[in-house]
């Protein structure tokens, strides 16, 4: 703004000089020159602003536009939907009103921002009947607002697993039990472990082993220091039916389900571990590995069939 203030003062004090003949052509000239080259920047930028804009809602990259068709393929924001009783307590509370704007009202609710051992507590004594969801999406960005993940849910006593989605958990409430400690660190240790017992087949070995198992990818690292994880990890999907790809994602031929590893991933010790659902259509190629954007710089990659 001060550079346009200064730029437009200039060009006043230019017009307001007195000019005959050629001189006042020249002037006339040379100031249509500077305000169509201002003009014509006014335009483009426009007209990239447009682009840019298109293209994030097409491509469906800001996950924090709930309207964005980022968010058409979730599967658990369909499966949301077909919940018909009961509260719905999950991590983004307005992306799942968003996306089920049928829902009656009070089906939503935000988790508590509380500390693990009080989240059970808090959420029956807001709760009369039964019916009781949780839901953990594994995309969204207001999760470092709770601390504690879709593992800690997991392992609370009262709670278990309905359905394992490419982009989230949904847990059922069966009962309030007290909370201990000691035995909510057990039970993390034994799903951590049945995890790796249950990896399947191991099919990279880079930077980090990825397994290939039933309908999910396994990613294991050991030892695994905090700088192993900062970098996003790619993960490109490639459907035996291009058909089956999201309507924003055809044009690209694969779909990108790329993440971090603060959303998905988990820390048993010296180990790192990831895993992700696959989508539930025929895979033809995989396509996975590390990126750093700033630098534009891969780290590793591998690709391998989809169909073992």
């Amino acid at each position: 703004v001060p550079l346009l203030l200064t730029a437009a003062l200039l060009l006043d004090r230019f017009l307001s000089t007195e000019t005959r003949g050629r001189m006042a052509i020249a002037k006339c000239g040379l100031v249509s020159l500077v305000l169509l080259g201002a003009f014509a920047h006014t335009g483009l930028s426009a007209h990239r602003n447009l682009r840019i804009t298109h293209q994030a809602w097409r491509a469906g990259v800001k996950d924090w536009m709930y309207n964005s068709s980022y968010w058409e393929p979730s599967e658990t924001l369909k499966y949301i939907r077909t919940i018909s009783e009961g509260r719905v307590y999950t991590n983004n509370v307005y992306v799942t009103w968003f996306w089920d704007r049928t829902a009656p009202l009070g089906k939503h609710q935000p988790l508590p921002q509380v500390r693990l051992p009080e989240v059970m507590p808090r959420i029956m004594r807001r709760t009369e009947g039964d019916g009781v969801h949780i839901v953990w999406l594994l995309n969204s960005k207001s999760s470092p607002f709770h601390n504690y993940d879709a593992l800690d849910i997991r392992c609370l006593p009262g709670v278990e697993p309905v359905a394992e989605l490419s982009d989230g958990v949904v847990f059922r409430v069966t009962a309030a039990e007290p909370f201990d400690a000691d035995r909510h660190r057990a039970r993390k240790q034994r799903y951590l472990k049945q995890l790796l017992e249950q990896a399947g087949e191991r099919v990279v070995r880079a930077d980090w082993d990825v397994y290939l198992g039933e309908g999910k990818l396994t990613y294991l690292k050991q030892p695994c220091a905090p700088a192993d994880t900062q970098a996003k990890f790619v993960l490109h999907v490639t459907p035996a039916d291009p058909a089956d790809l999201p309507a924003y994602r055809k044009r690209d031929g694969f779909d990108n389900l790329g993440f971090y590893f603060d959303r998905r991933g988990f820390r048993r010790g010296d180990q790192c571990i990831v895993v992700v659902h696959l989508p539930d259509y025929p895979i033809d190629r995989i396509r996975v590995g590390q990126w750093i954007s700033g630098e534009d710089r891969t780290l590793w990659e591998a690709e391998f069939s989809g169909s073992r």
